[in-house]
């Protein structure tokens, strides 16, 4: 069974992940001085890759099960 968490537990994770990702994002943009376009095809690109490790986790996961 998968852990599933509440609303305010996820609110407490995610709300200081979310601050921090904001805060790099801004101290990039400070540093680089590259745009906003720079920063959000950086972030789409974390995002893709993330979509990749999960989808891989999944079939590794799938796999494991068959296996057994």
């Amino acid at each position: 069974m998968k852990f599933k968490p509440s609303s305010e537990q996820l609110e407490k994770v995610f709300n200081p992940a979310y601050e921090d990702i904001m805060a790099i994002c801004d101290e990039m943009d400070f540093e680089t001085k590259c745009g906003n376009e720079f920063i959000i095809k950086f972030l789409e690109d974390i995002v893709e890759d993330y979509k990749l490790l999960v989808k891989q986790l999944r079939e590794e996961e799938e796999n494991e099960i068959k296996n057994s």
